[in-house]
């Protein structure tokens, strides 16, 4: 005979299953990150500090019209492009390129992580 103790446990087995099931699906995309984000940086005007490149070039004026003509334009069809590709096939700074896809990932891995605390959110009405 099931006893309430029983089910309670049972429901306390599928809770952790799900927890360890989250925890290695996060873990892969960590993992992930970590492989795309080892870029060789070598370009005239770098002197190796990445957060000033950033900061100064997110200033330019036209900043967010060339990020959204990346995003909508050339991503699309060549989505694993490198900076210096991009640099070539847009006409802009290396510099700049690598700033734009810096930003354009990070806007994508953020989006990525909302939608597993979606999820989340989703798991926790089941349980209820």
């Amino acid at each position: 005979m099931t006893t309430l103790y029983d089910y309670i446990g049972d429901k306390d087995k599928k809770v952790e299953e799900e927890r360890i099931k989250e925890e290695k699906s996060y873990n892969a995309v960590l993992t992930k990150i970590k492989r795309q984000k080892h870029l060789n940086v070598n370009f005239t005007g770098f002197d190796g500090r990445l957060s000033d490149l950033i900061d100064g070039i997110r200033t330019i004026p036209n900043y967010n019209n060339l990020k959204g003509y990346v995003r909508e334009n050339v991503l699309p069809d060549n989505p694993e492009i490198s900076y210096a590709k991009l640099s070539i096939k847009t006409g802009i700074h290396e510099g700049v390129a690598l700033v734009i896809l810096y930003d354009l990932y990070n806007d994508k891995l953020e989006e990525e992580l909302k939608d597993l605390d979606d999820e989340d959110i989703d798991l926790d009405f089941r349980y209820e």
